[in-house]
Formats: structure tokens, C-alpha cells, sequence
């Protein structure tokens, strides 16, 4: 009896412990919310993104470019030397399409060929300011890429890239898909970002959609929250499933319905988000990223 309770008291140290070490201290939280803050604030019309102006949504050609133009110059200030994959295409039933997705190399210290792809969509709907629905996307993905960048050694390459017009049939994200294609990219997987900054249980769950059990378990690895897994595949994913490229989708709890009910609409503002979810998601692909770059 005495061993039993011995054992018993050393796996819960021993659970503690992990649970300690895969959590956030209360000062990097902190750090990680202002700076996602001041980004979901611009992105959403809560605070001017340029002088006195407020973006209202991130729909319209206008301020889908002063978006792209933030996003470039928030890159550039990170050390990274952002482009602009520009398109102007046209449809089969003569709709045409003319954007920017923004994205920057960060490179391998070691002379890999391989990458690591992260991204997010930055428009909106019409009329929605668009702050779940994907301005926390976008705010993980600038934090994730300033770590990325500080990393001594990085055995793979990475992309992070913004697509444009996800609202809108996905061309953003088909455009860059094929701009991999043309360019002969060495892609090691896909992570996209969506969904980020709502978690109306407290429990700071996150769900995966992945192609390939090795991807899902490296997220499951770094969690140390209740990770749930989607069986029904999206349109996102399948653009570069399709093409062969591993690819995963990390959202809130969308299975369980602790989604934003705002989403699309124009009450999706920068009030409705739970930043403390969105700082401890930004955590966890921050390690994962870390991990994979090993």
C-alpha cells in the first residue's frame, strides 16, 4: 500500500510539473496580450492602424491593401524581408480577382531545402470587422514569426504568409498554393491559423484537422490544454491536401460549438475576443514551431 501511494504521489508531481512547464507565466501572458492587443485593435477598427485612420472591414479592395501594407511593414520591422505575391485572375464564369498575399522567407541555419509553412487569411466579410474571424489568426501568426526569428538554429526553412480574399473563394490561399507549385517549393507541411480568440469555457481547448497523425501528435506534445481532434475536412485544407502537402488547421473548440457567434457578422469586434485564449494558442504553435525547427 505504501508503494502504491509512493507511485501515486510521484506521477502526480510528475503531472504538475509537466502542467507547469507547458504553461504560460503570468508575465509572458501579459507580454503577449499587449502586443495582441495593439495588432487585433488595429486590424479591427478599434484603434487607427495608420495616423487617424480605422479600418471598418477588411473586405473592401481599399482596406484589404492598407491591411496588406500593415502587415508588410510589421514584417519588415521583425527582421524578415516580406513580398508580395500579387494576382490579378479571373474565374470561369468571368468574375475577376485582384489581391496581395503578404508572406516572408525566414531561413534555415543549416542550408535545408525543406519548409514549414504558417499562415492566416486577413480579409473579412463584408460588413464584419473580422476580429475572431481572423484578426487573432493573424496576431498569433506576427507572434509566432517574432519567435521563430530569435531562434539560434533553425534546421528548416519557414513561410509566413497572410492570404488575401479567403472570403472570397479562397484565392488568396489558391494563388500562393500554386506560386509553391510554379516555385518548386520544398513544403514540409502547412499550418494555417483560424478561429483563435474565443473560448467561452475557460478551458483554453484547441481543435486540429490534420493530415497525418506525426503533425497532430507534435501539437499534442507541446498543448498542456484539451486538444480535440475534427474529422470533417474544410475547402482550406483540401487546397493543399489535394496537392499532396501535410497540412493542419489549428482553431478553437468548433466541434463543441465554443465558437464566436459573431463570426461574419458585424459584431465580431474586438471586445468579443478572449485574449488570455488567444496568447496561451500563440504559445503553444510558438513551441511547436520550436520544436520542428530543432
Amino acid at each position: 500500500m505504501r508503494l502504491y501511494k509512493f507511485r501515486t504521489l510521484l506521477l502526480l508531481i510528475f503531472c504538475i510539473q509537466v502542467s507547469v512547464a507547458q504553461s504560460l507565466t503570468d508575465q509572458e501572458e501579459a507580454e503577449i496580450i499587449n502586443i495582441q492587443k495593439d495588432i487585433v485593435g488595429k486590424l479591427t477598427g478599434h484603434i487607427p492602424i495608420k495616423g487617424k485612420k480605422k479600418l471598418s472591414s477588411r473586405a473592401s479592395n481599399s482596406e484589404r491593401r492598407i491591411t496588406a501594407d500593415y502587415l508588410f511593414n510589421y514584417l519588415k520591422d521583425l527582421g524578415t524581408k516580406p513580398k508580395r505575391n500579387n494576382y490579378n485572375v479571373q474565374d470561369k464564369k468571368g468574375n475577376q480577382y485582384n489581391g496581395s498575399n503578404i508572406y516572408a522567407e525566414i531561413p534555415a541555419t543549416n542550408g535545408s531545402d525543406e519548409y514549414i509553412v504558417l499562415g492566416a487569411h486577413y480579409d473579412t466579410a463584408e460588413g464584419s470587422p473580422g476580429a475572431v474571424h481572423n484578426a487573432t489568426g493573424v496576431a498569433l501568426t506576427l507572434y509566432v514569426t517574432e519567435k521563430i526569428t530569435k531562434l539560434a538554429n533553425r534546421n528548416i526553412n519557414f513561410i509566413i504568409v497572410f492570404f488575401d480574399q479567403q472570403e472570397t473563394n479562397m484565392i488568396g490561399c489558391r494563388m500562393f498554393v500554386k506560386k509553391l507549385q510554379d516555385d518548386k517549393y520544398n513544403v514540409n507541411s502547412m499550418h494555417r491559423v483560424d478561429y483563435v480568440g474565443w473560448d467561452n469555457d475557460e478551458d483554453r481547448a484547441i481543435e486540429l484537422l490534420a493530415s497525418n497523425i506525426s503533425l497532430e501528435s507534435a501539437y499534442r506534445l507541446e498543448s498542456g490544454v484539451p486538444v480535440f481532434k475534427r474529422r470533417v475536412s474544410t475547402p482550406e485544407t483540401r487546397v493543399f491536401s489535394t496537392l499532396g502537402y501535410d497540412t493542419i488547421t489549428i482553431t478553437a473548440e468548433l466541434m463543441n460549438g465554443d465558437n464566436s457567434p459573431y463570426v461574419h457578422q458585424s459584431e465580431d469586434k474586438y471586445t468579443t475576443v478572449n485574449f488570455r485564449y488567444l496568447a496561451s494558442t500563440s504559445y503553444i504553435v510558438s513551441k511547436v514551431m520550436k520544436s520542428l525547427a530543432k
